[in-house]
């Protein structure tokens, strides 16, 4: 099995696609970085006013809009053309004349691009760090998203950890959704769509859902005291719904 999704990995970033995106993301973070150096500032996109940036809360702060343009499209272009594209170009007919049991092909791909994912968020994570402290002013001190309370420093890298984890989940809830699309739609740019349409609305009947368009506020919101059950409660949901279609689909489909 480690043999299928290592080999998948590969595969993957062998693909110039997978580069340029990669590229392209880095050059956002590092438009994003200097655009909140040279302001000092950031305001809210979601009316919670302004704060100073500094190096214990940049690296979440950043993610503002990059995680915006991470999961409605870096991404999934990323797995359409992972997925969809292999499926239309009938690749998968040569991959699957391996010894491998047939649920396992589908299983090393999904790894291989939740890893690549994975490696994604890490590398925003990796240089917000950095850059928080080589750029930015530093503190001893800073506050949680919608919090009063003053949060001491040894609150910064749990803080930050928790968030790129949980947004690391919330863009495999996305992978999921795309896979299980890409097994009924597999042309890429009809897929790419038809992940968008659903997207959004899925958005319109339940709100929380908004984290498949723009989870920055609902991963937020997730990381205070109180929590978020409702965010819970519906990346659980994707995440099952969309493995079971996914896998059933895959066990069925004539490729």
């Amino acid at each position: 099995m480690s043999g299928i999704w290592l080999s998948e990995l590969e595969r993957i970033w062998n693909r110039k696609s997978t580069f340029l995106l990669y590229i392209a993301m880095l050059l956002i973070i590092f438009v994003n970085i200097w655009s909140l150096k040279t302001n000092g500032t950031m305001r809210f996109r979601f009316g919670e006013g302004t704060v100073v940036v500094n190096n214990l809360n940049l690296p979440w702060l950043m993610m503002s809009e990059i995680s915006l343009f991470l999961i409605l499209a870096m991404l999934p272009i990323l797995y359409v053309d992972q997925l969809g594209g292999d499926l239309h170009s009938g690749a998968y007919r040569l991959y699957v004349l391996r010894p491998y049991r047939r649920f396992q092909f589908w299983l090393g791909k999904l790894l291989a691009l939740s890893v690549t994912t994975a490696i994604f968020t890490g590398t925003a994570l990796v240089i917000g760090i950095v850059a928080g402290w080589l750029l930015f002013p530093h503190t001893s001190t800073f506050f949680k998203y919608g919090s009063g309370v003053i949060s001491p420093s040894s609150d910064a890298i749990p803080y930050t950890l928790a968030f790129y984890l949980i947004l690391t989940l919330a863009c495999v809830a996305k992978l999921l959704l795309v896979s299980a699309v890409c097994l009924f739609i597999s042309r890429p740019l009809f897929a790419f769509i038809a992940i968008f349409v659903l997207s959004v609305a899925l958005y319109q009947v339940v709100r929380p859902l908004v984290l498949l368009m723009d989870p920055f506020q609902q991963i937020m919101l997730a990381l205070r005291v109180e929590g978020s059950f409702k965010f819970w409660m519906c990346l659980i949901a994707i995440i099952l719904v969309g493995s079971v279609i996914s896998f059933v689909r895959w066990q069925k489909k004539i490729i």
